[in-house]
């Protein structure tokens, strides 16, 4: 059955839901989730983050020029849906939950409860239609020791990673459907 081409999104597979965490010049850190975004190069090793240009996260990016990347398990699945729907609060961390930890390589912070944080340093973006791809450098990687092999590998079969369905609906690599719970009626909807 042929669909409409903007149903597109609904037509592929569900990718991992991370958060991005920055800090801005006034030293604030920021939490958001996104889920487009991928691995694009080993050599060197470049991830690509699909944002909207009118995201708080895309405009600190641009103006601290690095970010981290926290790859969150489905203990945090509440954690990654409310953080859409903060506005800017002063300790985002704090509203959600989470912990800062400081990262080795970048201001940016890493989020202590997520399995892995990738540390990564603005290297190029590309406007792409109504979103901008971001194209960071990895230059730290910090991984759950559980996760962790003797022989510095990460056993990916290990990691529980959340897709993103659409809104609150997220579903594990173990094929379960899981719901996350709606923010309260004073958030606002959507973070900017």
């Amino acid at each position: 059955m042929q669909i409409n081409t903007v149903r597109t999104l609904y037509a592929t597979p569900p990718t991992a839901a991370i958060l991005i965490s920055t800090i801005d010049k006034n030293n604030r850190n920021n939490i958001a989730p996104f889920a487009w975004w991928n691995v694009v190069s080993k050599d060197p090793p470049l991830i690509a983050v699909s944002l909207k240009p009118t995201t708080h996260t895309y405009r600190i990016i641009k103006e601290q020029a690095e970010f981290t990347i926290g790859v969150p398990d489905p203990g945090l699945l509440d954690a990654v849906y409310l953080s859409a729907h903060l506005d800017r609060e002063p300790d985002e961390f704090a509203k959600l939950g989470l912990t800062a930890v400081s990262a080795l390589q970048i201001s940016a912070p890493k989020i202590k409860e997520c399995q892995v944080n990738i540390e990564c340093r603005f290297r190029n973006e590309f406007e792409c239609g109504d979103h901008i791809l971001v194209i960071g450098e990895v230059v730290a990687v910090d991984v759950r020791d559980d996760l962790v092999h003797e022989d510095d590998a990460v056993m990916r079969k290990n990691l529980k990673p959340l897709g993103h369905l659409s809104g609150n609906k997220f579903i594990t690599m173990e094929g379960v459907n899981l719901e996350a719970s709606k923010p309260q009626a004073d958030n606002k909807s959507g973070k900017e």
